[in-house]
């Protein structure tokens, strides 16, 4: 009832949460338009968080049609805010050609700003390019310091990359017990990748007592 008061007074953050209650059905019923008009009305106001939302509901199509010109404009406002997840969300648009101009070498600038405020997404991302020389120099030492980051947060893929690169001594020390480490983390999430070289170095005793 506050959020709501406070959003018809037009007051942005306000906006933002109850957009948020009716994304999710938080105290009110499920209304994926409703959230939109909301974020809408924040975005409008530049409220960086709103921006990023609202566009992702143009990415995904949820309570809007898909728009995913309209998606990278909002996520381009948010994004000169500074807002981390924005400026991975734009990234990607420029990676894949979506709503923007293919274009690696903006997409990597932008995955290093959001990895740089810690997004794990961002530094999964960052990684993935530096390993494949996308974007940015072929550095596999690169690659797994920012797949470091990303798995320290628990981001599944990335713990199993990095288990990978610790296997095999590719980026960083060959440690067998560090890559099974990993591989049991991501293995927990229900990576598959890492189930099936879990498997592997469980059956040939590798990295474990």
């Amino acid at each position: 009832k506050l959020f709501t008061q406070a959003a018809e007074q037009g007051l942005a953050q306000s906006q933002h949460a109850l957009g948020h209650c009716y994304a999710g059905g938080k105290g009110v019923v499920r209304d994926d338009e409703k959230a939109v008009e909301l974020f809408r009305k924040a975005a409008d106001q530049g409220f960086a968080a709103a921006q990023y939302n609202c566009g992702f509901c143009y990415t995904t199509g949820r309570g809007i049609a898909q728009d995913h010109a309209a998606a990278a404009l909002l996520y381009r406002q948010a994004a000169e805010q500074g807002d981390a997840s924005a400026q991975y969300a734009l990234g990607y648009c420029h990676a894949q050609g979506k709503g923007v101009e293919q274009d690696r070498a903006t997409a990597a600038r932008l995955y290093m700003q959001a990895a740089e405020q810690g997004n794990a997404s961002a530094q999964h991302s960052l990684g993935l390019w530096c390993m494949m020389g996308f974007g940015v120099a072929h550095n596999l030492a690169d690659a797994a310091r920012n797949f470091r980051l990303a798995a320290d947060q628990d981001h599944a893929m990335t713990q199993s990359l990095l288990g990978f690169l610790c296997e095999h001594g590719h980026g960083t020390k060959r440690d067998l017990g560090e890559a099974v480490r990993l591989y049991r983390a991501a293995a927990a999430q229900r990576d598959v990748g890492a189930l099936a070289r879990l498997g592997v170095c469980l059956e040939k005793g590798r990295g474990v007592a």
